[in-house]
């Protein structure tokens, strides 16, 4: 795989988790590999108390302006993590869409429960490598890494319902809920940031332009009830990510 030169990073906020976790309000939220906090400040909102943990200094910068804590660490660290929360443990510990990205996530994930309450849960979203569209590039012999999405150059680890599922399993976990974001038109956002990127003339573009953009408010108004009714019908080829909420097991 080659290295790339720069990579443009945009934020997304995960509408299938925050469904998930619904009015849920008083909880103490870990919210690990917070990014920007783009998904969990509307946790925060909703009168929760959330500490994130992040490795980026950039995103650490942005989050801190949203969260009532964010940790700059690695979080494969977690003496690092365990020294700036002191005793602290928590009623939700929430892995979204970060496992992917590490060399051994089991381990990562069963080393966190520590800082989990004994009646808590733990909220984890993946990406479906059994999505529509990887599965038609698989049978044309492609396999070709992106900017973003299921097949992000920055993925290490690759998911499909059942594997998910194997991985709570491993780690004591038992699903007592789940949910999906859909994934019918997610295979075309790479294309929609790169004429982002190509409109500012391959400059830095402000990681919430997706976000803040007309056709992307349009999109969540009128196509995506639509998209998520659709991908219910077969959801382990049209959910773009995969979220389940677990407790321990019994």
């Amino acid at each position: 795989m080659f290295e790339p030169n720069a990579y443009q990073y945009f934020e997304d906020v995960n509408w299938g988790l925050l469904r998930l976790w619904g009015d849920r309000s008083g909880r103490e939220v870990l919210d690990v590999g917070c990014g920007f906090a783009t998904t969990s400040q509307y946790i925060q909102r909703r009168a929760n108390r959330v500490v994130g943990v992040e490795s980026s200094g950039e995103a650490v910068v942005v989050a801190r302006q949203r969260i009532q804590q964010v940790i700059h660490a690695d979080l494969t660290r977690l003496d690092d993590v365990r020294g700036a929360i002191g005793g602290r443990r928590f009623d939700t510990i929430i892995f979204a869409d970060v496992l992917e990205h590490l060399p051994w996530p089991l381990s990562v994930l069963r080393s966190y429960l520590e800082l989990l309450k004994d009646d808590g849960t733990v909220i984890v979203s993946l990406p479906n490598v059994g999505l529509w569209s990887v599965r038609l590039a698989h049978l044309f012999g492609a396999f070709n890494y992106e900017e973003t999405g299921v097949l992000d150059q920055t993925h290490l680890r690759f998911f499909t319902r059942r594997t998910a599922l194997r991985l709570l399993d491993a780690a004591n976990l038992q699903p007592i809920a789940r949910t999906y974001n859909p994934g019918l038109v997610r295979p075309f956002v790479p294309l929609a940031k790169k004429l982002l990127v190509r409109r500012h003339g391959g400059g830095d573009v402000d990681p919430e332009a997706l976000l803040a953009s007309r056709p992307y408010k349009l999109y969540l108004k009128t196509a995506y009830p639509v998209e998520r009714a659709v991908a219910r019908l077969w959801p382990g080829a049209l959910a773009f990510q995969m979220i389940f909420e677990a407790r321990r097991k019994r």
